[in-house]
């Protein structure tokens, strides 16, 4: 009969410097990633935004920077708005607002701030998975302002919409 005994494995030891090295590599390769996946979303971003010009609908992506959006006298009737760990304001103080212009707002981790001008209607529409949203425009009774239709998804992030004050 064959005799079984019980074998010790010996636990090797891992150095500091290894686990170091191991710790910088990691920190590497989730920088080349990030940086990639930028370099993709601002081409995106840019291809996208070229219609923006001569154009009464508007389109923006942000991914992982902070930007502010502001059109001064240029008519706008759709904005589009798309945020991932951004941080976006979208000022529709001095734009020339259709009767019915609408804001769709979607964001993943970010701020978002909507200015708008005074003595406008907003309808709001939001969908928000542990998020903020915050509507600080008064609820205007008269049917001939201008309306301003929000409409917000959000995960993880804030959204408010503001008023300019006169």
């Amino acid at each position: 009969m064959k005799e079984e005994g019980i074998v010790v494995v010996k636990e090797e030891k891992r150095s500091l410097l290894g686990r170091l090295f191991r710790l910088a590599m990691f920190v590497v390769a989730v920088y080349g990633a990030l940086t990639a996946i930028a370099k993709v979303m601002v081409r995106l971003a840019n291809r996208l935004e070229e219609d923006n010009d001569g154009s009464e609908s508007k389109r923006y992506l942000n991914f992982m920077n902070g930007r502010n959006i502001r059109f001064s006298g240029e008519t706008v009737s759709d904005v589009e708005v798309n945020a991932v760990a951004a941080g976006v304001e979208l000022d529709l103080t001095e734009a020339e607002l259709s009767e019915d212009t609408e804001v769709c707002v979607r964001t993943m981790m970010s701020g978002v701030v909507v200015k708008v001008p005074p003595m406008v209607r907003v309808e709001v529409d939001d969908t928000d998975v542990l998020s903020g949203f915050m509507n600080l425009v008064p609820n205007y009774e008269n049917e001939e302002l201008p309306v301003v239709r929000i409409k917000v998804q959000s995960l993880l992030s804030g959204v408010k919409v503001e008023m300019k004050a006169e």
